[in-house]
């Protein structure tokens, strides 16, 4: 399960390293789940990341990752990808069930996406680094919500009503 003040911790020690000023945990369609940034960023600066890392997924969302440079700085945006064991293939022509697993959980649309946003005084590849860290840690939580959440939810049974004597 995700916690929020456990998410807003987390998110608050990736944003530690100098440069690095926003760390952002959105739905691929551009809702806020949690968010930190430094104390030099506003909420309105935090929504313009998440609008514009929503946008740039939209674009990139095949690659699995997005970088761009803006206004607020540069942003990076990766898709949280489900948490499946993985067991390598014996040999070269032998697949393993898992592995088929993996292939089918990497065909579906992550249910989060992780966006970083920092200075210029800070590497892309750092900010990969920094990014695919979190994804990583964050996958095994966000992969136990797909089934509840993908599983509608049965309609209410109508009300019972007795018939008058």
């Amino acid at each position: 399960m995700l916690v929020l003040a456990t998410l807003h911790r987390l998110l608050s020690q990736v944003i530690s390293s100098p440069g690095l000023h926003t760390a952002v945990l959105l739905t691929p369609n551009g809702q806020l789940v949690s968010y930190a940034c430094d104390s030099t960023r506003s909420k309105d600066d935090v929504r313009l990341v998440v609008g514009l890392s929503s946008e740039i997924w939209l674009e990139v969302a095949d690659q699995g990752i997005g970088m761009v440079d803006s206004e607020l700085g540069r942003i990076l945006v990766l898709g949280v990808q489900d948490a499946v064991a993985q067991t390598p293939p014996t040999n070269e022509n032998e697949t393993s069930p898992s592995n088929s697993a993996n292939t089918d959980h990497a065909l579906e649309k992550p249910l989060m996406l992780v966006a970083l946003s920092s200075t210029e005084a800070v590497s892309w590849e750092d900010l990969e680094t920094k990014g695919r860290e979190l994804a990583e840690y964050l996958s095994r939580p966000v992969s136990r919500l797909r089934k509840p959440l993908a599983t509608p939810s049965s309609p209410p049974s109508p009300p019972v009503t007795r018939q008058g004597r």
